[in-house]
């Protein structure tokens, strides 16, 4: 009996020593998630903080508010809500949990919810209506043995009626996995279902929304390197009571690292479309671009610039509607846009590109009616001047030859006459007469070759020169009204 006494007590201690240490461990996980985020990029205007965090031997009350710091006075209304915007949640330690998918082990387990008490009964009672007394976000966070951090996040469903708008949201949760909570990468996938918006000027349907985001890594702690693909199945737009736009949407974009420079590619897929803004020749279409060769260190130095842009202009509408739009500080502010607006040219101009490494390819096909309605495939390379890059100033100076030999370019374009509409097809009349456009079997072609300062188009030599007047007199053409035979074939 004594050994078994002995044995409880050991066992409690264990467990109360090992709530004490992971208490402490999660509250230092947390402390750091809070003020690793940003809310505006750069800017400390609008912040997360810890209001409370009361913690036991097995586990902690928590309480996170948005804090709004430095408002103008027309924005006293939201000033007045600063640290009453918050999250509560209840942290149970483990290693034993119990959260909504049953018993698991790991470090400890959060719920929290949006705090709706210290909002105006009018308000509160308006959220409580609109989301049938149900939390508007629900969020669960598993503290894992490892370090990491499994998430989900629900927004409740809800419906909103009024003569002048109608929206309803059936489902919409984010799950996610984050190996380090305080590194901002990892694996996230979002679920959408039935969101029905509609008033006066029309409505939209999307019965089905799927994304997933993999964030691999922030280069610099402010380019992110992403996988991401969503689909948007049955995607429906109407005015006027007669749908405009339907079908599907599929967007997939990729970005990577090779070596000392950034590569990416998108592709964006429709399909199943219908709609009276929908040529009657065309059924589904995609949409491709791949990049390569952008210098790492110089996307990561422009991309911080531009973080810091958008925080100079932010605090700067901030004084001006504060009455100091006359002080030192914005003026102050006003110069270092100004420098800042000049490194991003010469590190765009200078450091971004690699002659001879970057380039880019835009793609593009349209499907309709049993045949391929439209293909385009283009792509560009980067030589640079002489192999080396130009200083903006140095371009602004170069002749139009001279430029044209910084780029080898190829386009091809083949497109059936009967899917433009007659307006275009119209005023496409001069470019084929021009030498722009070629007809052929119903069909319009472009082949047009830019090769050490070199052009061909449609097979005939010219010089760069010679290819800009062809576009400045077709352009000088304006749109005809008298179709050539060739041109007014088929129909739209």
């Amino acid at each position: 009996m004594k050994k078994l006494l002995l044995a409880v007590l050991v066992l409690g201690g264990l467990w109360l020593a090992a709530g004490y240490v992971i208490g402490n461990k999660v509250e230092d996980t947390v402390r750091a998630q809070v003020a690793g985020q940003e809310i505006i990029p750069g800017s400390d205007l609008v912040r997360l903080d810890i209001a409370e965090y009361d913690k036991g031997l097995f586990g902690a009350d928590t309480r996170i508010c948005l804090v709004f710091d430095r408002l103008p006075p027309d924005m006293a209304m939201l000033q007045a809500y600063s640290g009453k915007l918050c999250d509560r949640g209840e942290v149970h330690y483990g290693p034993l949990l119990f959260g909504p998918d049953g018993p698991s082990l790991g470090l400890a387990y959060a719920r929290s919810e949006l705090d709706l008490s210290p909002l105006p009964p009018e308000i509160k009672q308006m959220v409580d209506g609109l989301f049938a007394g149900q939390p508007p976000v629900i969020g669960h966070s598993w503290y894992t043995f490892d370090g990491g951090v499994d998430l989900r996040v629900l927004v409740s469903p809800f419906r909103f009626e009024s003569p002048e708008l109608s929206a309803s949201l059936a489902e919409l949760r984010m799950d996610g996995r984050v190996d380090d909570p305080v590194a901002k990468v990892g694996d996230f996938f979002v679920r959408g279902r039935d969101l029905r918006v509609a008033g006066p000027q029309g409505a939209l349907v999307l019965p089905e929304l799927d994304a997933e985001v993999r964030l691999k890594a922030m280069l610099g702690d402010v380019l992110p390197l992403i996988d991401m693909t969503m689909a948007a199945n049955g995607l429906s737009v109407s005015a006027g009571g007669r749908e405009q736009v339907a079908g599907n949407v599929t967007l997939r974009t990729r970005t990577r690292e090779d070596g000392d420079t950034l590569s990416g590619d998108s592709g964006l897929w429709l399909d199943a479309l219908s709609g009276d803004q929908v040529p009657e020749r065309v059924d589904s279409a995609w949409l491709g671009f791949d990049w390569h060769g952008f210098d790492r260190a110089a996307a990561i130095r422009v991309q911080r610039i531009s973080q810091e842009l958008d925080s100079l202009q932010l605090e700067m509408m901030m004084q001006a509607m504060s009455g100091e739009g006359d002080s030192a500080a914005m003026q102050e502010k006003g110069e270092r846009m100004a420098a800042l607006g000049e490194e991003m040219i010469t590190v765009m101009s200078t450091q971004l590109l690699h002659p001879e490494r970057t380039g880019m390819t835009v793609k593009m096909v349209v499907d309709g009616a049993g045949e391929r309605q439209l293909t385009l495939d283009s792509a560009l390379d980067y030589n640079g001047l002489d192999g080396l890059n130009p200083s903006f100033a140095e371009l602004q100076m170069l002749p139009p030859a001279a430029l044209a030999r910084l780029v080898d370019l190829s386009v091809d374009f083949d497109a059936a006459s009967a899917l433009l509409p007659p307006g275009l097809r119209a005023g496409l009349v001069d470019y084929q007469s021009s030498g722009w456009l070629r007809q052929q079997d119903g069909r319009l072609r472009t082949r047009l070759t830019l090769e050490q300062g070199e052009v061909t188009l449609n097979g005939a030599s010219m010089t760069v020169e010679e290819l800009m007047s062809k576009g400045q007199a077709a352009a000088r053409g304006g749109v005809s009204t008298d179709l050539p035979e060739t041109l007014d074939s088929g129909g739209y």
